[in-house]
């Protein structure tokens, strides 16, 4: 009971932290989207502070949140189904799945394009099936998933690089930009049936592949067993020093080269092959730090880790309130933007803290 409910705390400790990457990621470059530049239009233009603010959520933050999310989501579907057999479990998960694929469709035609709950509830499915497969056949799909993983994940660095640099996109609508109920619906529905064709096509595998890896390493316990723990130290080690390296090279891109700059297609697309061995060093540092997530300060995360559903919803809802021109369309600095949502994220915490029960949508989850 003990080491189920260290897992079960490390799984909210991740999912906690992974998504206040989520959170300052998507606020950046909210004002431009959903045709800008991921990282938002630096503002002021000029701004020592905007750019370094920029390098900074790239090395550290682009990409990662969204990977560790995906893990975390298949290990909590082997800590929520370990105790039930497998048909039971196969019945709640897709009951579980349908809500979040209809959360998910009105959380992306109305509020927000980029919408990560119909993908993770289209993607899944077919692991709901896979989660009690003896282990030997579940290493074999887990390789089979990481060559599909791979091979699209290359084929969307040549088109990436074959695209070359962003177009100019000032005169493009945008958030920022557009008036009107009607308007703001066509503009996020039409860039969310966009987005998520795309994200099925280029990062369905990817998304998957992070999964599976979450229902092994829990299966595994791999992070929290203490027979992990030498392995997981020697692989930091050897690949941490080299992923720091690039990751400046990567946040120095974002900070000093335009995205229209001939120079930025290759940036990015090193940003993009490196965010999930990043994401992967995050969670094997913080299995580290937390001590399988037995460690006291576990306890000042999970429970904003078990809420993270509203606080996803609610920060798209604030988006479309105070950035767009549905609602104010504060024009924001790029600094006072991560701000914000930096700042969200630790009142959600201390919320979180002081709840006793569940928070609505995760009570509306839940029910059976």
């Amino acid at each position: 009971m003990t080491a189920a409910r260290a897992r079960d705390r490390l799984a909210d400790t991740l999912r906690a932290l992974a998504m206040l990457s989520v959170l300052v990621v998507n606020a950046i470059g909210y004002a431009a989207a959903p045709w800008g530049p991921m990282l938002g239009v630096r503002a002021p233009a000029d701004s020592m502070a905007a750019a370094l603010t920029q390098g900074l959520v790239g090395a550290l933050l682009q990409g990662k949140g969204v990977a560790m999310l995906s893990f975390v989501f298949g290990m909590s579907l082997w800590l929520a189904a370990r105790r039930l057999g497998r048909q039971p479990a196969r019945q709640r998960g897709l009951a579980r799945n349908r809500r979040l694929f209809g959360l998910g469709v009105v959380h992306g035609v109305f509020v927000y394009f980029g919408d990560i709950l119909t993908l993770y509830a289209l993607v899944s499915r077919p692991l709901l099936r896979r989660l009690h497969m003896p282990w030997r056949s579940l290493r074999r799909h887990l390789g089979r998933a990481l060559v599909w993983a791979l091979l699209t994940k290359f084929a969307w660095l040549l088109v990436l690089v074959g695209l070359g640099a962003d177009p100019d996109t000032s005169s493009v609508p945008s958030f920022a930009t557009v008036r009107g109920a009607w308007p703001f619906l066509q503009l996020n529905a039409g860039s969310y049936a966009f987005a998520l064709a795309t994200s099925l096509v280029m990062a369905g595998t990817v998304t998957y592949l992070c999964m599976v890896c979450g229902v092994a390493a829990a299966r595994l316990r791999l992070l929290t067993h203490r027979r992990w723990r030498p392995a997981l130290r020697r692989w930091l080690w050897r690949g941490g020093p080299l992923l720091l390296a690039l990751g400046a090279v990567y946040g120095w891109g974002c900070a000093a080269l335009a995205p229209t700059d001939p120079v930025r297609p290759w940036i990015d697309a090193l940003g993009d092959l490196t965010a999930i061995p990043w994401a992967a060093c995050y969670v094997a540092a913080l299995a580290l730090a937390s001590g399988g997530g037995r460690a006291p300060w576990c306890g000042w995360f999970s429970p904003l880790g078990q809420r993270t559903l509203s606080l996803y919803i609610g920060h798209s809802l604030l988006c479309v309130a105070l950035f767009s021109g549905l609602g104010w369309a504060l024009a924001a600095s790029t600094l006072q933007t991560v701000l914000f949502a930096v700042g969200l994220w630790a009142l959600a915490l201390v919320a979180a803290r002081r709840s006793q029960g569940r928070w609505p949508l995760e009570a509306w989850m839940a029910r059976r």
